[in-house]
């Protein structure tokens, strides 16, 4: 059974958050940010039990589905929160203190007017070389070309270098990452972008 639990009150978190006390031990964390249903943090916390995992979710009902999926696979390694992920970074998050950030299929808003809610622009980015461990990293995975054709450069002009993007185990032959939005996606055809970058000591 799993003694603290998955789903955490960001209202009744420390600020900053201190990862050790959270989870009990000294164990790497690796966050993502809109994890949806949980499928990619669910997977990788049960394979990799020696790396705390810690999720992000804006909309409440996959915060609420991903969390109880977490626990009914008893993760212990895994907690999540429901808060905006700029907000969470600078309140939340101290420095050199995360191994990984997964962001995998963020939120394109497509029309013009509304570039300005994507999540990875140029202040995002100080906020990962901020958070990063050295030769921690950053990986990236979208389907919406043009959003993809607006992340490479500002990554690429980040202090991070960017190095090859490598699948995780759990995801199956092809996937890029096996979420159940690139499951969707693939079988409707949509081709997938993906780019990957890695603090400097």
């Amino acid at each position: 059974m799993i003694v603290e639990p998955v789903g955490l009150d960001v209202d009744r978190l420390p600020k900053p958050i201190v990862w050790a006390e959270l989870f009990g031990n000294d164990h790497p964390v690796e966050m993502e940010i809109g994890m949806g249903k949980g499928t990619f943090i669910t997977e990788q916390a049960k394979a990799r039990p020696d790396v705390n995992f810690f999720g992000i979710e804006w909309a409440r009902w996959y915060w609420r589905y991903c969390s109880d999926r977490l626990r009914r696979n008893q993760c212990l390694n895994a907690r999540t929160v429901r808060a905006e992920a700029n907000f969470f970074l600078s309140e939340f998050v101290q420095d050199q203190s995360l191994s990984v950030l997964h962001v995998y299929f963020p939120d394109p808003w497509p029309k013009t007017r509304h570039h300005k809610r994507r999540l990875i622009q140029e202040p995002f980015l100080r906020q990962v070389e901020r958070i990063l461990v050295p030769n921690g990293q950053l990986r990236i995975v979208t389907d919406h070309q043009e959003y993809f054709e607006q992340i490479e450069p500002i990554v690429k002009n980040s202090k991070l270098k960017v190095i090859d993007y490598s699948r995780p185990g759990s995801a199956n032959e092809g996937e890029f990452v096996g979420t159940n939005f690139e499951r969707k996606y693939r079988r409707e055809g949509r081709p997938f972008y993906a780019i990957a970058a890695q603090k400097l000591e």
